[in-house]
């Protein structure tokens, strides 16, 4: 059954960053008990980076990053069960951890078998900014009319409509919450479950095909940059990421991996990489032999405390967070 997991819960805490990913930069890490904490900073001046942290001993990631029936769309009274799209993420997040820390190993081993950990991972930082309530007309432009499409097959249809119809209490608080409108919100969730529903047994989602065209397309070279630190401590931004670059040919997303290392995921437009660098004969000569290689590659680079881009990445964090940064530590973050 396609919606097997889809039934109703009483989950009403919902994470948009979910707590594995906290995990790895809370402030206790070697916690026995598990009950993580992470230090939260509210940007008090953004272009001085100014930071001001909001609780000494920090809070903890059980209700961090979270808000109430987020991603709900039935929520019946008179009793805790509701509907929600929860159970959709939990394919995302049950890796985040081995793969994080199994990248971070064999790069250090010098081992260069690390794409599927590239790959899992940028999957799982993707779904977090698909998700992230502080992104929603940002995703909705990233995946136009995604939120509009109807599934033909009538189970994954039928819940489709419940959750354009289904009960929520707690929609209008949500959208003022987050200053957008009751069909912008809609919209968001209807197109999160149409990326992520599984259509046929065994085969990729929308979602994934998104993932994969883009680490296979061959007008584009995928790269990615993995900053690693033996000192200070990298940002989790309330967005879930940042860009290192502004809008353009290239997509670039940068992403915390941990309190100790950081990744940039760059999707280079080859076209824009080699334009007014020989005459424009060779360069489609070069360009049509370089879309017909065998395989696609991913760039992969490695730098160990350099500290200066720790400081760049920080900035970036702060500069396009909403309103709050998180840390494993809570003095000396790195800006400068």
């Amino acid at each position: 059954m396609k919606l097997q997991n889809m039934r109703r819960n009483e989950t009403r805490n919902q994470h948009f960053v979910p707590q594995v990913e906290q995990k790895l930069n809370a402030s206790n890490p070697n916690s026995t008990g598990g009950k993580f904490r992470i230090y939260s900073f509210r940007i008090a001046d953004r272009e001085a980076y100014r930071l001001e942290l909001e609780a000494p001993r920090g809070g903890a990631i059980a209700s961090t990053l979270s808000m109430l029936d987020l991603f709900s769309f039935d929520v019946p009274g008179g009793g805790p069960l509701r509907l929600n799209l929860e159970a959709l993420f939990h394919k995302y997040e049950t890796n985040v951890e081995i793969r994080t820390k199994g990248l971070l190993e064999k790069l250090a081993a010098g081992s260069t078998d690390i794409k599927t950990e590239l790959i899992d991972l940028f999957a799982a930082k993707l779904l977090n900014f698909v998700r992230n309530p502080f992104c929603i007309q940002k995703v909705l432009n990233s995946f136009p009319s995604v939120g509009h499409y109807e599934p033909t097959d009538p189970e994954l249809l039928a819940t489709y409509r419940r959750i354009v119809e289904g009960q929520k209490p707690h929609q209008a608080y949500l959208c003022q919450q987050l200053d957008v409108s009751q069909e912008t919100y809609v919209t968001w969730l209807r197109l999160i479950f149409v990326l992520l529903m599984q259509t046929e047994d065994d085969q990729p989602n929308l979602f994934e095909g998104v993932i994969k065209s883009l680490f296979e397309a061959r007008d584009t070279q995928a790269a990615a940059f993995v900053w690693t630190y033996d000192q200070g401590a990298c940002l989790l931004s309330d967005r879930s990421y940042c860009q290192p670059i502004p809008d353009g040919p290239h997509m670039a997303m940068s992403f915390n991996l941990c309190s100790t290392a950081f990744v940039d995921y760059i999707f280079a437009d080859a076209a824009t990489l080699v334009e007014g660098r020989a005459a424009p004969a060779f360069v489609a000569f070069a360009l049509n032999n370089w879309r017909q290689r065998p395989q696609a590659t991913i760039n992969v680079t490695v730098t160990k405390n350099n500290r200066p881009m720790l400081a760049r990445y920080n900035r970036r964090v702060i500069e396009q967070a909403r309103e709050r940064v998180y840390c494993a530590e809570k003095a000396g973050i790195v800006l400068a």
